[in-house]
């Protein structure tokens, strides 16, 4: 008896610890989209430099200047997620948005900032973990490949670049083909009944179990290629 009751005091007290270090997660600027009506059109650019530090101290950055078309929301699913231009979503889709493309950062890295984006900015628990989900399973991602030996003339990509650094290997977001509203609407009733019981390991486990072989979640975030062609 008194081994479950330390052991229920163990997975509260992290808990509780993982509360904190999100809780310490926050924004630091203020939010003013141009021109004035541009949320009606899509296309907007940040007046100011933005600023997050996450749960474990790393800070990422987005220059004023920096476009963004809200969060990347595909219209079928949008009656169940929100529309992209939602302010609670906005500056957590601009961060993520801002690291997607340059790679300086590893994917599964990225995905999980938007998630601690969305908390700070009072999206509920239950929304942001079917957001996650959403771009954990459907959102891009990339891996560096390493120089391996070569591949020969039958390669259909080069391994190597010029000076012998790592090249990256990128896929576009796809939400359509991976994921269903059918599937997003159970999933967010899930989390509705019961938002602390499905964790985010959970979601990444799900994400991966639709999509067993593929190359990203089989890999970390550098892969050493040797006597294989560059493609899924």
């Amino acid at each position: 008896m008194k081994a479950g009751k330390a052991l229920l005091g163990a997975i509260a007290a992290v808990g509780l610890c993982a509360a904190s270090m999100l809780a310490q997660a926050q924004f630091v600027g203020d939010l003013v989209l141009e021109p004035a009506g541009c949320t009606q059109t899509g296309k907007c650019t940040v007046k100011n430099k933005l600023r997050f530090t996450d749960s474990k101290r790393l800070v990422w950055e987005t220059d004023a200047g920096e476009p963004t078309d809200g969060a990347s929301i595909p219209p079928i699913f949008q009656p169940i997620v929100g529309k992209p231009f939602e302010e609670p979503f906005l500056k957590a889709a601009i961060i993520h948005d801002h690291y997607c493309v340059r790679h300086v950062r590893p994917w599964r890295t990225t995905h999980r900032v938007f998630y601690e984006g969305l908390i700070d900015q009072g999206v509920p628990q239950a929304k942001a973990k079917l957001m996650y989900y959403a771009v954990y399973l459907g959102g891009p991602k990339w891996v560096k490949l390493i120089p391996g030996t070569g591949c020969g003339g039958n390669c259909i990509k080069s391994l190597t670049t010029s000076d012998g650094k790592a090249v990256i290997r990128y896929r576009e977001a796809d939400y359509a083909t991976v994921t269903s509203e059918a599937e997003l609407g159970a999933l967010e009733q899930e989390l509705q009944a019961n938002p602390d019981g499905i964790s985010l390991e959970d979601l990444e486990k799900r994400a991966q179990q639709k999509r067993p072989d593929d190359f990203f979640y089989r890999n970390g975030d550098q892969v050493r290629m040797k006597n294989v062609l560059a493609t899924e």
